[in-house]
């Protein structure tokens, strides 16, 4: 387990506990003074840089009971905020915990504040701590983990009032309604006397049990059980002089048994419950209640420091396995490179010999092999662009001053598909000069699209015709039945008014060129293929 550092602060003293090992190992004591506060600074120049959690019991702590409009995030930490600041004079060192909801009305929340209403009493420890970048974990109040220690010793009562003494000389008195802690009030007890002792303690049960009954604390009908935890013969005393009512009842917890009961190994003999609060929080480890981000800035460094290192440990690891991996595969593959390559050598051979006694063929296997593939992939098709050729055959008898340089073609059920180098779809388009045809197409109706790009040769200059020839050749072809529209993409004079109007109106130098592009729709049923 981590080592780590516990400080209780009470009664003008600070004691530091190390936790090691599951249990404690030390203590050293410092008092409140000049003196004390100059030892305490050597301690923290000479002890390791352990994570610290500052434990507080403290007559200057205020608990406050408050109902807040139910909103979340954002919005409930600034109601409490606002809450806060009104209820505390300083709520530097300040606490809120939602216990639940209302159960009538608006159903807002019920949410316990707390308090350390004198934040100077802190200074001087914090000081020297933040001087020596001690990574401190938070601030705990002890009051508050009261809802621990009774969930530990399975106490479920649900009005409990848990009472302890302080080695600082106070009596700690907690009430918890349904395990949630409500008030906790510290006491400053006389001087000790194991004849009065007992009878002190009972008196100020009393004073609290009546002022919880003012302040409507007590459910009706639910007497409230009181949880003494003492040693010896003071425990003996008070179980000799409590006696229980309808609206209480006593239980005595013996300190030392408590102890084993939480864990804590080879604890002295003592009535006094400060080791019981300093080993829930060394082994618990709750969320921090008081310390503001400013004070425990140098213990989340710390965790980031160990986060990192732990990440860099890890990967190291990851790593060198995956480098050990690899370093296997190069073996497996080189082996396997060596073994193939015999191979290849045993089987080049055979295949050469084989070759050198085969009678003479007409044309080579791989030509062979070629003319058999495109053969099978013609008839896996279902369309084919002989439709298309058909047409542009039947317009092109008329001009024969027009020739086809470039054919796209795609089928479809779209008729409005892009294809070719326009924008389109150029995996469902081939060049039908290459020798390929279209993608297979669905049954049924089916659009023939086609891109067509020619020139007029011979071609003398004289756009005018030239322009009038394609324009006739595009009627021609819309003519034909199966074609549903035909689309001028590019014409041999650009009519465009963003563009310069270049050539000649009549018949000129034979300079420039008659180029044109079409797109041509035709309509057809294709059939299935066999």
């Amino acid at each position: 387990m981590r080592e780590k550092r516990i400080f209780l602060l009470s009664g003008g003293q600070l004691v530091a506990h190390h936790w090691q090992g599951g249990r404690f190992s030390g203590e050293f004591v410092f008092r409140a003074d000049e003196e004390g506060l100059a030892t305490f600074a050597e301690y923290l120049r000479n002890a390791p840089s352990d994570p610290v959690g500052l434990l507080v019991d403290v007559v200057e702590e205020e608990f406050r009971e408050e109902s807040v409009p139910h909103v979340m995030g954002a919005d409930r930490r600034a109601v409490i905020r606002n809450k806060k600041t009104r209820l505390f004079r300083d709520p530097t060192y300040s606490y809120a915990v939602v216990q639940g909801r209302e159960a009538t009305g608006r159903r807002d929340d019920k949410v316990l504040m707390s308090a350390l209403i004198r934040p100077d009493m802190l200074a001087p420890w914090l000081g020297q701590m933040a001087r020596m970048k001690v990574p401190l974990a938070g601030i705990y109040s002890l009051a508050l983990l009261s809802e621990l220690l009774l969930k530990r010793l399975k106490i479920t009562s649900p009005a409990a009032l848990l009472v302890t003494q302080q080695s600082s000389g106070g009596l700690r008195q907690s009430f918890l309604l349904d395990q949630r802690l409500k008030v906790s009030r510290l006491a400053v007890a006389p001087e000790f006397d194991s004849t009065r002792y007992p009878a002190y303690i009972l008196g100020e049960v009393e004073k609290i049990r009546r002022y919880l009954g003012s302040l409507r604390q007590l459910p009706r009908d639910t007497p409230l059980d009181v949880y003494i935890v003492s040693q010896g013969v003071t425990l003996e005393s008070l179980r000799r002089q409590a006696s229980d009512t309808v609206t209480t009842r006593h239980h005595f917890l013996d300190a030392p048994e408590v102890a084993h009961r939480l864990g804590i190994k080879r604890m002295a003999p003592t009535p006094y419950a400060d080791l019981l609060f300093a080993h829930l929080l060394a082994k618990e480890s709750p969320p921090n209640h008081y310390a503001p981000e400013r004070e425990t800035r140098y213990f989340s460094l710390q965790r980031a420091r160990s986060g990192m290192i732990a990440a860099s440990a890890v990967l190291l690891l990851v790593g060198l396995g995956w480098a050990g991996s690899k370093l296997f595969d190069v073996i497996a593959t080189k082996q396997d490179t060596f073994m193939i390559s015999q191979q290849v050598n045993f089987y080049g051979e055979r295949v050469r010999f084989a070759r050198e006694n085969l009678p003479a063929a007409p044309a080579l296997a791989h030509d062979v092999q070629m003319a058999v593939e495109t053969a099978d992939r013609l008839r896996s098709y279902k369309a084919s662009p002989l439709k298309l050729m058909s047409v542009l055959s039947q317009g092109l008898e008329s001009f024969p001053d027009l020739y086809i340089d470039d054919i796209e073609w795609a089928v479809g059920p779209d008729a409005d598909v892009r294809i070719g180098g326009r924008g389109g779809d150029r995996a469902r388009a081939r060049d039908i000069s290459q020798g390929l045809v279209a993608d297979p197409a669905e049954s049924g109706e089916q659009y023939h699209i086609a891109h067509v790009k020619g020139h007029l040769d011979p071609f003398d200059g004289d756009y005018r015709a030239a322009l009038s020839a394609v324009n006739r050749f595009a009627e021609a072809i819309s003519r034909i039945e199966s074609v549903e529209r035909v689309q001028a993409l590019a014409l041999p004079l650009n009519t465009s008014s963003a563009q310069r109007l270049l050539g000649t109106a009549g018949a000129g130098s034979a300079t420039g060129s008659a180029n044109f592009e079409l797109r041509i729709v035709l309509k057809t049923r294709d059939a299935q293929p066999s």
